[in-house]
């Protein structure tokens, strides 16, 4: 409640402030009555006590910790300098900076217009408060104790100021503190400190520990006692009723009398606490007796239920001791109830490596970070329940898939007491699961197989078979009888081709998984030479320039027929997304980076715009191009084909400058 009214102390230091500093202006007579000493205190140390309340404010609300600190910055830079003109003795004109001191002047001060040597210190200890509450991270019981620092040089000052000791509110060699401004700073200073409750001496005196309690009870009688002594002894020792020394010895006897009536008023209060402890703890001991015999009557009603399902039933108490096992539980996991109840926990019936797993799982999917341990209990001490599949770990060793719903039990009035699993036999659903599974991923392979055979036959094929059509025209319109010999030798060695490479592609699919392959040394020229064949009508056709260099990696262990394919698709598609403004150069180079055989296919055709089509460069049927015989499988049957044995591919592009695919095998 009391820090909620802090903003309002805040502001009601900053009034006082600005009300010293109006009667600066005004000659304001009726301030005199409530702060008699008004005419001593001096401008600059009423524009820093508003100053500070409205550095406390903007911290205390948080509105803006930035400018607090630049202000409690400014308020320790003016304290600095005020203190450093009283140990050098010399002026750096900020004393009479705002408003000439007229009052100090008539009164012959030496330094009219300067702040007392105490307050400089305390608005010295505020500034440096604040910066350390405002920094980050915040340093609190540094400026937490800074707080206390102020409080406790006011509280000397007001003692000073009450048994007319000047020592005190002058510390000996400073100008002292006024008595409004020690005491407004005292009350302030100590409302301020419970911003941070729970630093300093405010968090030992305000905690709900049995100490804080006897510190509360303690403090403030003995502060009592000490001022009211002091000044006793003061004023005996002014008026020289006794000698010195008698009366420092009366002092301190009469000191010791009263602190040790402190000591055993506080013991007979924490004797009474104790008592009163020892009673609470007499009636709750009764109580759970009682209720232990409750839970026992229950627990005997509740046996009787869970011992007659045909389902395993197993309860614990908080701790997973395991306290109730079912005989539905004792015929499921072939244990006897007495070599399991009090003796072990549930964890036992649970292989380790599946918990550890879901724990893996679980860490996931929540985002925290979840121990094998807490597996089965993390959602049912949420209030959820916990259902899933495991393998019950059974006394023969064997295991036994099972259904199982873990709860918690909890008491009428919440109280968590342990928790529930019921579990249920699914070998026969597992069974007739794991049957379906391999149904379906059979008729899956199928279905990928039957994919994967159109999509080869529809892609491979075609650019054979278009290099094909590009001869024949050749053909017809070549008159010269020499050349269409040698047109007609290469229609026939496509031809050859074309029927090679369906028969290498039917062999392909009939290859169950991607990993049977048959892996050979390839020569990649033969290889090279091969496509090259496949593809000479549209070489020749586009006027294409070939710049082949495999001198680096000339054999490579691959896929004989992956590897034609990756060829293929790759210098198909340099001619068939060739630039319209140039004839197309294709750049075939091997090479070794890392010790890992790595190809490179390069063109000067349009390119790809990779900032908006990157992520589908290599998608089933994406195109990117307007071509109409564009089909957008080539690029993923290449990188479905290296990903199945190891390898990867990836692009380097630039729109009408070309495109560089690099391949990268294991």
């Amino acid at each position: 409640m009391i820090k909620k009214r802090l903003p309002l102390t805040a502001q009601i230091l900053t009034v006082l402030g600005l009300v010293f500093i109006v009667s600066w202006f005004l000659d304001i007579h009726i301030l005199l009555q409530v702060f008699p000493d008004l005419p001593g205190i001096k401008f600059n140390s009423a524009l820093l006590l508003a100053v500070a309340g409205i550095c406390s404010w903007l911290w205390v609300t948080g509105k803006s910790i930035r400018t607090a600190r630049i202000l409690g910055l400014i308020i320790l830079l003016i304290a600095s300098v005020s203190i450093a003109q009283d140990f050098l003795k010399i002026s750096f004109g900020i004393d009479e900076l705002f408003v000439k001191d007229s009052i100090g002047r008539s009164q012959g001060s030496i330094h009219p217009g300067r702040m007392p040597g105490m307050t400089a210190i305390i608005y010295l200890l505020f500034g440096s408060a604040i910066l350390f509450f405002t920094k980050r991270p915040p340093k609190l019981l540094a400026g937490q104790l800074l707080l206390h620092g102020i409080s406790l040089l006011t509280f000397i000052a007001l003692m000073g100021y009450l048994m007319r000791v000047p020592d005190f509110y002058t510390l000996s060699f400073l100008a002292g503190v006024s008595p409004s401004i020690a005491l407004i700073w005292f009350i302030f200073s100590l409302l301020l400190t419970l911003n941070q409750p729970l630093k300093g001496v405010t968090g030992l005196l305000i905690g709900e520990k049995k100490g804080s309690a006897l510190a509360r009870k303690l403090t403030l009688r003995f502060i009592l006692a000490l001022i009211i002594l002091s000044y006793i002894w003061i004023e005996v020792q002014r008026m020289d009723l006794i000698q010195v020394d008698f009366g420092t010895m009366l002092f301190a006897i009469s000191f010791l009398i009263v602190g040790l009536i402190l000591i055993w008023d506080s013991a007979a209060w924490l004797n009474t606490s104790d008592e009163k402890r020892a009673l609470a703890e007499n009636e709750l001991l009764l109580t759970k007796q009682n209720l232990e015999k409750m839970v026992e009557i229950r627990n005997q009603e509740l046996k009787g239920i869970l011992d007659s399902a045909a389902v395993s039933i197993i309860a614990t108490d908080k701790n997973g001791l395991i306290r109730h096992f079912s005989k539905g539980a004792e015929r499921m996991l072939g244990y006897d109830a007495k070599e399991i109840v009090g003796k072990i926990k549930f964890e036992q019936f649970h292989v380790k490596d599946e918990v550890q797993a879901k724990a893996s799982l679980m860490s996931a999917q929540t985002g925290i970070t979840v121990e094998a341990k807490d597996v089965f209990t993390l959602f049912p001490l949420q209030g959820k329940t916990h259902s899933d599949e495991w393998n019950y770990l059974r006394k023969d060793g064997s295991t036994l898939p099972v259904q199982l719903n873990i709860s918690q039990i909890t008491s009428n009035k919440g109280k968590h007491l342990g928790f529930i699993g019921i579990a249920t036999d699914i070998s026969q659903l597992t069974t007739s699961r794991k049957q379906l599974k391999d149904l379906l991923d059979k008729l899956e392979s199928k279905n990928r197989q039957l994919l994967n055979f159109a999509h080869i036959i529809s892609h491979n094929l075609r650019s054979p078979v278009n290099s094909l059509d590009a001869l024949i025209n050749f053909y017809k319109i070549e008159e010269e009888e020499q050349e269409k010999a040698m047109l007609f030798g290469l229609v026939e060695e496509v031809i050859k081709n074309l029927l090679a490479t369906m028969e290498e592609t039917i062999d392909v699919l009939r290859v169950q998984e991607d990993t049977d392959q048959k892996i050979e040394s390839v020569s990649l020229t033969e290889i090279f030479e091969k496509t090259k064949t496949a593809l000479i009508g549209k070489i020749m056709e586009y006027g294409a320039e070939v710049d082949v260099d495999l001198s680096e990696v000339t054999d490579l262990d691959f896929s004989r027929s992956y590897l034609e394919s990756i060829f293929l698709n790759l210098m198909s598609n340099s001619l068939k997304y060739r630039h319209p403004d140039r004839p197309p150069r294709l750049t075939i180079k091997s090479g070794i980076d890392q010790e890992r055989p790595y190809l490179t296919f390069g063109d000067n055709g349009m390119g790809i715009d990779l900032k908006k089509h990157g992520e589908k460069v290599f998608g089933m049927n994406k195109t990117f191009h307007k071509n109409a015989d564009a089909k957008g499988v080539g690029l993923y049957i290449v990188k479905t084909q290296l990903e199945s044995l190891g390898g990867k591919i990836s692009i380097q592009s630039q729109v009408n400058e070309g495109t560089t695919f690099r391949i990268d095998f294991r």
